[in-house]
């Protein structure tokens, strides 16, 4: 299983509004990964998301220490990063994929992934060619 660690808020305010443009196109590369026998757990659809923000963060770093890797939607918030630091620490694979907020970044950041993936069908290729 891959936790897809993926923004769900919108980043260009200082509120943490839901972006629902993130939301759905998050979900639709779930299913794509899905659909090519991958088993994904997407936090915000997955979880328990009544538990408390403590009893949340826990479910969520039980996952991540019980997963084969992560996905990173290469995004700007900062939580995707936080949990990527969690789970390389671990010693788990670490899969960036660039999205259209994806911004530039240097050869040290892009050393941390095991693979940054262009799009959804470069991800699939990766997983289809050499990394199940």
């Amino acid at each position: 299983m891959y936790y897809f660690a993926t923004p769900h808020v919108n980043t260009n305010v200082k509120e943490n509004t839901l972006d629902f443009e993130k939301l759905k196109r998050n979900e639709e590369l779930c299913k794509k990964l899905e659909e090519e026998g991958l088993k994904i757990f997407l936090p915000y659809r997955d979880a328990d998301q009544t538990l408390s923000g403590k009893d949340l963060l826990e479910k969520e770093l039980e996952v991540i220490r019980n997963c084969d890797g992560m996905i990173v939607a290469l995004s700007n918030t900062r939580g995707i990063y936080l949990e990527a630091g969690y789970a390389k620490a671990l010693g788990k694979k670490i899969i960036g994929l660039k999205v259209e907020e994806t911004r530039d970044f240097s050869d040290w950041g892009k050393a941390f992934f095991d693979y940054i993936a262009k799009d959804a069908e470069d991800l699939i290729k990766y997983f289809e060619t050499k990394h199940e």
